[in-house]
């Protein structure tokens, strides 16, 4: 069987006006909403709320029942990878800062990129 070749379409200057037009309105018009969300849409559409939540001390599992009361499932798992997935990269977070009792002390200098820092000498 041969594939059929699509024929090569050829517009006029009227037919290319007309479209530039209705391209231009629909440029005003807000997008128009699906009617059904996926699971990572919703997340993902209240993830500044959750964020919130999540920063003022609400568990998952707070989160996910709060979901159920409102006729969605989802696991405390499923939502922690979400939020995870959303969240700030780790190169993007803030640098954490060393934990007690941590033998590394933080930088005392800043160090630029293309420029060497000493290291103190260790004694073995």
């Amino acid at each position: 069987m041969e594939k059929e070749r699509r024929k090569v379409q050829i517009l006029t200057a009227e037919q290319l006006e007309v479209l530039r037009t209705r391209l231009a309105q629909k440029g005003n018009e807000p997008p128009p909403q699906p009617e059904k969300f996926m699971m990572g849409e919703i997340v993902r559409a209240v993830y500044p709320e959750l964020k919130k939540l999540r920063e003022n001390g609400y568990s998952l599992k707070v989160l996910a029942r709060v979901f159920e009361e409102n006729g969605i499932v989802i696991t405390t798992n499923a939502l922690s990878t979400y939020l995870s997935k959303l969240g700030p990269r780790r190169e993007e977070a803030q640098p954490r800062t060393a934990r007690k009792g941590s033998s590394v002390p933080p930088p005392t200098v800043e160090v630029r990129r293309g420029q060497f820092q000493m290291k103190p000498d260790v004694t073995l």
